[in-house]
């Protein structure tokens, strides 16, 4: 059975190319193994997260894909615990984020989500996927 609150929707997507400039020049990066996260505060305004794989950071389009499918389903699993406004959320993904361990990568994108403030304990939201 799929809900409509298991889907990370549109409205919840940075799209475009100027909220991705926006956010790379206003924002702060924080580095993890697998990923970088582009933080920028945005009050009042529903959280929105977006997903970046480059040729030169991750490979080819098929690499490129699965590792913003991956990236992807890791937040989408955990959106019920991202604070419901206040942030523009970009993910990064690089050459790591194909191969290491499903958990690894989960666990990179967790601790970076916690250290912005965005993501809240397990229990607060939600349970964690």
């Amino acid at each position: 059975m799929t809900s409509g609150t298991e889907r990370l929707g549109r409205d919840r997507r940075l799209r475009s190319a100027r909220e991705f400039e926006q956010l790379k020049s206003e924002g702060t990066a924080l580095r993890g193994r697998h990923c970088v996260l582009l933080v920028l505060a945005r009050p009042g305004e529903p959280t929105r997260v977006g997903f970046v794989a480059s040729r030169r950071g991750v490979g080819g389009a098929v690499q490129r894909n699965r590792a913003r499918r991956r990236l992807r389903e890791i937040v989408r699993r955990r959106f019920p615990r991202l604070a419901p406004t206040g942030y523009w959320l970009g993910l990064i993904a690089n050459r790591g984020a194909l191969a290491a361990p499903h958990q690894d990568l989960a666990s990179d994108v967790e601790r970076l989500l916690a250290a912005c403030g965005a993501l809240s304990p397990i229990g607060e939201r939600g349970l964690s996927g």
